[in-house]
């Protein structure tokens, strides 16, 4: 059967986790109260960590110089980031603080490895997950191989494991088990396991109604523990969504995530999670409107800015610095293909 050349659900994925993100803000900001959001809409992220574990460990062939997967990883965040970093440098409010000493740290991505939150969440407070991500990719050429001589049953042992132990450091200390790299590494850790799987051939069937269902149990459980434990509730439903997602594109099947307008907003989705929490609060205080009109506000200027972002800086950083060579998770929309277009490309059966 043929097979597609990307994942595109995948992609169209990523947009729900930056909105459910946004979400969270608007309640924490105290623009616009939604229920459910308010409490655990901060999991967003953790979808981020898995996804980017389980493509990277899946897209990534295990021929890659680390310097070439490096240079992609950097053409990949810290254009767009730093874009930011000079943006929040001179709007009126931040999410924390922005004083010159935590500059350096920001620069660098590893502002998150602070004990201090004034540093963690500086500048562009977002962009602490891009800390934890920058720590990610830098074990990854080692870590995937590590990982990938070790039987299958002992690498989903080792990301329990490490998850198990992010929830007992979220009940010690719960700030920071949320931004510290290695707190957050269990997530990561799962991803790349089921990538490394996938890529060994592995095709688990998961149904959408069993996704859907298991998604919305661990999202109820998630709001009756305590921060930041939903990260690990939540960590086994956003796989199988994952999960479902990819053994509907490796038929593949056809539907609404497939479309290029949702691949294209979850091509946005990065640029909309750097920008919406530097437009929540600095919009909606010079708003005389009703809350909903608030939040439709920023929703609309969040999207322009978002698209402004990722055509203008992410996608032209990505052709000048990435060099040849795409992911197979994470197209542009002009890749997504009907089942019948074309057979793979021989990158794809090799990982297959």
């Amino acid at each position: 059967m043929p097979r597609p050349t990307a994942l595109p659900r995948l992609t169209s994925l990523r947009i729900f986790a930056a909105l459910v993100v946004l979400g969270f803000h608007l309640s924490v900001r105290d623009v616009l109260f939604l229920p459910g959001l308010a409490s655990i809409g901060y999991v967003g992220v953790g979808f981020f960590f898995i996804l980017s574990g389980l493509v990277l460990a899946w897209g990534t062939s295990p021929g890659l110089p680390a310097r070439t997967f490096y240079r992609r990883r950097f053409a990949r965040v810290w254009p767009s980031h730093v874009v930011m970093l000079a943006v929040v440098s001179i709007v009126p409010v931040v999410a924390v603080t922005r004083a010159w000493e935590e500059v350096v740290p920001n620069l660098l991505l590893v502002q998150a490895w602070w004990l201090d939150t004034s540093t963690a969440f500086a500048f562009n407070g977002v962009s602490w997950s891009l800390a934890c991500e920058a720590f990610f990719y830098a074990t990854f050429p080692v870590v995937v191989v590590w990982m990938d001589r070790l039987d299958r049953r002992w690498q989903w042992a080792l990301a329990c494991l490490l998850l198990a132990g992010s929830a007992l450091v979220g009940l010690m200390a719960p700030l920071l088990a949320y931004h510290l790299p290695l707190a957050r590494y269990g997530e990561f850790l799962l991803g790349l396991v089921a990538g490394l799987a996938l890529r060994g051939g592995w095709r688990p069937r998961v149904p959408v109604s069993v996704a859907c269902v298991t998604l919305g149990a661990g999202a109820l459980l998630a709001t009756v523990v305590p921060f930041p434990l939903p990260n690990v509730v939540l960590a086994g439903p956003f796989l199988l969504v994952l999960l479902c997602a990819v053994e509907r594109d490796t038929r593949p099947v056809g539907g609404w995530l497939r479309s290029v307008p949702m691949v294209f907003a979850g091509e946005v989705s990065f640029a909309l999670y750097l920008v919406h929490e530097t437009v929540i609060l600095n919009l909606p205080p010079r708003l005389d409107l009703p809350p909903w009109g608030e939040a439709a506000v920023v929703l609309l200027v969040s999207g322009v800015a978002a698209v402004a972002l990722h055509l203008l800086v992410e996608r032209p950083a990505n052709q000048l610095l990435r060099g040849s060579g795409g992911s197979v998770a994470l197209a542009d929309p002009h890749l997504v293909l009907r089942a019948d277009d074309e057979a793979p490309p021989e990158s794809l059966r090799e990982k297959e």
